[in-house]
Order: structure tokens, then C-alpha cells, then sequence
């Protein structure tokens, strides 16, 4: 996916990627040059989140409104991923078999695909469920899945021939944790381990 762009505080990886792209100093300049990046701040906080309104494989709308009251995970991929999403998604099924049942019932994870194209019907209802039973599929029009990650502070390119199906998409690897009032909470990056996802599942869920 995008490179492993690296936070120069943290050093820890942003982006899952195909290719190893060093950016050194340079990451600032990197990220604002991206195409289609838009996040938008109160003051010098970023606001992570927003309304969105997807569709899943049956064919049913779900809004944010929709998942109040519950925590929400958000995390946007595509089915066809060879490696990342998997990786991600294994390792939050992991954490989320060590909640326990009263845990696990305040929350939802959906899994966003950037990729309606081939992400829809029975492909998109079953990916998620193959990780764990919460995680849902959502996708929508490309207006509505742009509208959704800019709400996120998400990016995500195509890589290939779009005109065939065999193309990659290059994209932001971050689970988001949303409260149960839609606000963002705190996030897990790409190579967190799910003893690390528990941890803060566990300090967060009320």
C-alpha cells in the first residue's frame, strides 16, 4: 500500500505499502501533496470522523447514526488486498476475542472498501465476517466512500490498469476508534499487535 511513511515523532509506520518509500524530512510535503487529502481541524486539533452514508452487501444503508451508542472501529481497505488488510483485520478479530461478552457487544467494527467496483454483494457481506463476526462490510458511490475518508483524514489511490481487474489500491492502514457519541477516541496503526489493541480497547470501553 502507500509506502511505509514514517511519523518522525513516533516512527512508526502511517501507511502499509507494496514499496518502501523513504521520505525522511520530507513526510510533511509528502502527505500534503497526496492526492485527495483533506482533513479538517477546530483550532490545532484534528476532527476525525464525520457523517457518512454506506451501503452494505445486501444492499441496506447504514449511516453513523446508525452505530451511536455503541464503540465503532472503522478501518478502509478492499477485499482484493493481498496482505495488508488481512494483517490488520486478523489481528483485531484477535483482540476482539479477548473482550468479554459485555465488552464485546458495545461494539461494531466497519470495514470501508475504497473499491465498489469489485467490493459489493456477497464479496463485501462475507469479507469482514470471515475475521469475526463484528466486523461488517460498507462501501457506497466513489462520492460517498471520497466524502467518508476525507471525514477521516483516510487516503487512498489506485495502482494499475483500473480497466481490468487486476489492479492494487494503495491506502491508509489505521483502525479508528470512535465513542459511543461518534467522537473519535484513539486509533490503532497497521503493526499494532493485538495484545497492544486490547490494551486500549479495554482502557476506552465503559
Amino acid at each position: 500500500m502507500i509506502g511505509n511513511i514514517v511519523n518522525p515523532k513516533k516512527d512508526k509506520p502511517i501507511f502499509a505499502s507494496r514499496r518502501n518509500l523513504l521520505f525522511g524530512g520530507g513526510v510533511l510535503a509528502a502527505l500534503a501533496a497526496f492526492a485527495g487529502w483533506r482533513i479538517a481541524t477546530t483550532g490545532d486539533a484534528p476532527v476525525i470522523g464525520g457523517p457518512f452514508n454506506l451501503v452494505d452487501g445486501k444492499g441496506k444503508r447504514w449511516t453513523d447514526s446508525d452505530f451511536l451508542g455503541k464503540y465503532l472501529l472503522v478501518y478502509f481497505g478492499y477485499t482484493f488486498c493481498p496482505d495488508v488488510c488481512p494483517t490488520a483485520l486478523g489481528e483485531l478479530s484477535a483482540a476482539l476475542d479477548r473482550l468479554t461478552a459485555e465488552q464485546t457487544a458495545q461494539v461494531q467494527v466497519v470495514f470501508i472498501s475504497v473499491d465498489p467496483k469489485r467490493d459489493f454483494g456477497e464479496r463485501l457481506d462475507e469479507y469482514g465476517k470471515a475475521f469475526h463476526d463484528k466486523i461488517m462490510g460498507l462501501s457506497g458511490t466513489r462520492e460517498e466512500i471520497d466524502a467518508v475518508a476525507a471525514a477521516y483524514g483516510a487516503k487512498y489511490r489506485f495502482a494499475g490498469d483500473t480497466s481490468t481487474e487486476d489492479y492494487a489500491i494503495d491506502h491508509t492502514s489505521i483502525i479508528y476508534v470512535m465513542g459511543k457519541d461518534g467522537r473519535f477516541l484513539t486509533q490503532f496503526t497497521h503493526n499494532a499487535t493485538p495484545e497492544q489493541m486490547l490494551a486500549k480497547l479495554e482502557s476506552v470501553i465503559k
